[in-house]
């Protein structure tokens, strides 16, 4: 699968150079936000079974993005390309009950958890734009490949328990760490290519400065390999760029 998106890109490229007006290249990095919330299906297969999770947005999570881009004119238009490492954090929380009836009474369990999701990646952004105002204002959107190196959760997992309202079982805090790649991870595993939407618009000030801010949706793929997880992922993000040279433009 690298290879060949290595090899649509280096397509891409070759065609945008062959048909450009004029082409900018340069770095860029800047700051990511990542919001959202995850919706686990029941496990049955779980001992004891585990009922529907639903986990909810516990604030920003923020990360960063560094790497390069190239920006083909294209007769009124441009394609920008674009290759960053880049690091979401997602922050989420939930507090879910397990109700089981007795002929004494109800015995119920609590699990409240508390989560950060840290997903590093190699992110190729492939965006269709246009600029306005002589070229000082872009705005841009198109799918965004997503590949993962590393997708990791770290979480306080607190359980306590009650029986007729009387607490049984007093709260106590797990921590655990879970390599989110590899089949361990059950529902919540990752897919190795995220493909989103990115759309978003820039500034392209004198002295070879470029500003932008993007929001991105893994709407294509999604995120996680078991297709019953729901929920809504966005990512915010706010990057400087410099352009380190220009031909045509």
């Amino acid at each position: 699968m690298k290879k060949l998106l290595s090899l649509t890109f280096a397509v891409l490229f070759s065609a945008s150079l062959a048909f450009s007006q004029g082409i900018a290249i340069g770095l860029r990095g800047g700051l990511t936000l990542t919001s959202g919330n995850t919706n686990l299906p029941v496990q049955s297969n779980r001992v004891p079974p585990l009922p529907e999770i639903k986990n909810e947005g516990d604030g920003q999570g923020a990360g960063f993005a560094v790497g390069a881009f190239a920006r083909f004119k294209l007769a009124g238009f441009f394609l920008q390309g674009e290759v960053n490492y880049t690091r979401f954090l997602l922050k989420q929380k939930s507090s879910t009950d397990f109700d089981s009836p007795t002929p004494l009474g109800t015995a119920t369990a609590t699990l409240a958890t508390k989560t950060e999701t840290t997903l590093d990646a190699i992110n190729i952004p492939i965006l269709f734009g246009k600029s306005f105002a002589g070229g000082l204002v872009r705005a841009y959107l198109g799918p965004s490949f997503i590949i993962a190196t590393k997708a990791e959760q770290q979480g306080d997992f607190t359980s306590s328990a009650s029986f007729g309202g009387v607490v049984i079982s007093a709260p106590t805090t797990t921590n655990l760490t879970q390599d989110l790649l590899t089949e361990d991870a059950g529902v919540i595993e990752v897919k190795p290519l995220i493909i989103a939407i990115e759309v978003g618009a820039g500034l392209s000030l004198p002295m070879g400065l470029d500003i932008d801010l993007r929001y991105g949706v893994p709407a294509i793929t999604g995120v996680y390999k078991n297709s019953d997880v729901s929920g809504f992922l966005g990512i915010l993000s706010l990057s400087v760029g410099y352009r380190l040279a220009k031909l045509g433009l």
